[in-house]
Formats: C-alpha cells, structure tokens, sequence
C-alpha cells in the first residue's frame, strides 16, 4: 500500500488473471425508473397519552382500540443510473435517502415481503 492502491489493484488483477487464464470479467449494472414503496400499517392514537387516568378512560383504552390504517411509503423513487466497471462510484445522500435500499436492490439482498412493491428495470452486462 505504500506504492498506492492502484499498484495494489493492478498486481491483484495480474495475480487473478493468470489464476484465471483469463482477463477478469467486468460488469456494469444499469438501472431505469427503478421505485420502491412498502405498504405500513400506522396507529392513530387519539392523543390518549395526555388525557388523565380516570375511571372511564383507562376502560376506554382497554375496550376500544386505536384505529389502523395502510400508509403507503416510498422508498425510492424513479431512481435510473450506471454503475461502469473500472469506476469507483460515490453514492450520496441524507439520512434516510435510500442509498441502502439502492444498493441492496442492485445486489438481490433487499427484503421482499408481500408490502413490498419493485418496479423498473435492473440489468446486468444488458442481460
């Protein structure tokens, strides 16, 4: 590493290449439009936290219970780019941008659960 990463590189792609018997494979990753949303269930609590504990509101709490209600949540949206081989990529973003959830949709790791929705298109190499 004193010589620099890029001399690093360049001797473990010789060493694998001739591991290999052939040039390593490169790939780049495209993706188009790609949208993910989830389906959460929310709670309306009807700011029960700050009503007095009484007689006839603990009963209350305990008998009726708060209303739920599907929210749909957008975690990426129409999101398209390239990813080239022989690249170094920078992904930015803020806290809870979804720059996890792009990487772990274009690596297959993302947790498919039946509120899941994926639309666009990813492909590898055109494939």
């Amino acid at each position: 590493m004193a010589e620099g990463p890029q001399v690093l590189h360049d001797h473990m792609a010789s060493k694998i290449t001739k591991a290999l018997g052939s040039a390593m494979p490169q790939m780049d990753v495209h993706f188009s439009n790609l949208s993910v949303t989830a389906d959460v269930v929310v709670v309306d609590d009807d700011n029960s936290k700050y009503e007095l504990p009484t007689i006839p509101n603990t009963l209350k709490k305990t008998f009726i219970s708060p209303k739920k209600r599907v929210v749909r949540k957008e975690i990426l949206k129409d999101v398209s780019g390239v990813f080239s081989p022989g690249k170094i990529t920078l992904l930015l973003g803020q806290p809870g941008s979804g720059k996890s959830a792009l990487l772990k949709m274009l690596s297959a790791r993302f947790p498919m659960t039946k509120n899941i929705t994926v639309e666009g298109n990813i492909s590898f190499n055109n494939v």
